[in-house]
């Protein structure tokens, strides 16, 4: 019996680590979504050899315009020829995960994002005046290949390990505005870069992590951390180097039931390259409740609700008044099964 609510207890944690992110954390149109991992081996699974599935839904709303930390009301129309983010961004993301366990050290995962993306805002034309700009895909992301070692702790109540792979340019960066510029009506009008279902560049990922579930206790906690950085670029177009880092803790609330909590810490630096949009990157400091269902020994239902509580954007260092789309919360539910 201990052995069992140790595995669950282990699974709950993975439900609400967020490490792997698939997009950027802030962006000028605002691509936020709830960044929940589910890479059970790092949480103590490692010696169970196979294959585990996860499909996990996310989804955000990026509506509230701010530069810095503040709040600002988006800039009325004046014939400006620019866009004005006054509307929002719904992002959800459908992320399709395949885990296989080699051995009790080493792991091998491919994590494939489905984007669903649909953002709209005001193009303050100097030739028919301001109307609305929409953006709306379903389509495939960039694809991640990850690697993961397990250092030999003795004891199957703590872990830590290693992850290293590649972010892949999968997606599309090539997506428009509907309608197009009417000073300029015979050429599409391309969305964002930041906001593109793919970011065109090749990234290296490099991570840690480190678990411990206290012996005869009903709780433990964990640790993590994680870089990724571009190595590869196209179209003149670089994302900005990201980290994040984070802590929390689980609670076996019943054998099949678990309270997760954990705090993250997500940093984005500018975007570079002609193509990019400098009022980009930034910070943000959440924090993230959730629980974690085991439907069986194999299979766990999970949901995590991760709000902001400081969100910080950079501007455009030439005015000072732009800003970034953000989202005050978001939302993450899935289903993970171990064969």
């Amino acid at each position: 019996m201990h052995d069992t609510t140790t595995k669950y207890a282990a699974a709950a944690i993975a439900a609400g680590i967020a490490v792997l992110a698939s997009n950027p954390a802030v962006s000028s149109c605002g691509s936020s979504f709830c960044s929940a991992n589910t890479s059970w081996d790092t949480q103590g699974l490692a010696s169970d050899e196979g294959l585990r599935i996860d499909l996990r839904y996310s989804y955000s709303k990026a509506n509230q315009l701010r530069a810095g930390s503040s709040k600002i009301t988006p800039l009325a129309p004046s014939s400006s020829d620019t866009e004005i983010e006054d509307k929002r961004t719904i992002n959800q993301v459908v992320n399709f995960d395949a885990d296989y366990a080699i051995n009790s050290s080493w792991n091998i995962a491919l994590g494939v994002p489905l984007v669903m993306r649909d953002h709209t805002h005001t193009f303050d034309s100097s030739v028919s005046g301001p109307f609305t700009q929409q953006a709306a895909f379903t389509t495939l992301g960039d694809v991640r290949v990850v690697g993961k070692y397990k250092f030999d702790m003795g004891s199957m109540l703590s872990g830590s390990g290693i992850r290293f792979g590649l972010k892949l340019p999968t997606g599309a960066i090539n997506k428009t505005m509907t309608p197009p510029d009417p000073a300029n009506p015979t050429t599409p009008y391309a969305l964002e870069r930041s906001s593109q279902p793919g970011t065109g560049s090749t990234d290296a990922i490099l991570g840690a992590y480190y678990f411990r579930n206290l012996p005869g206790a009903h709780w433990g906690w964990f640790a993590s951390g994680q870089a990724q950085s571009a190595i590869t670029i196209r179209d003149h177009y670089r994302p900005g180097r990201e980290l994040t880092f984070d802590l929390g803790a689980h609670y076996v609330i019943s054998p099949a039931l678990n309270g997760l909590l954990q705090f993250n810490a997500q940093y984005r630096q500018r975007d570079s390259g002609s193509n990019a949009n400098v009022a980009s990157g930034g910070y943000t400091l959440s924090v993230s409740p959730g629980l974690s269902y085991a439907l069986t020994p194999q299979t766990q239902v999970y949901g995590v609700l991760q709000i902001a509580l400081r969100q910080y954007v950079n501007t455009d260092p030439a005015d000072p008044a732009s800003g970034q789309l953000t989202a005050p919360w978001s939302l993450v539910l899935g289903v993970s099964h171990r064969f």
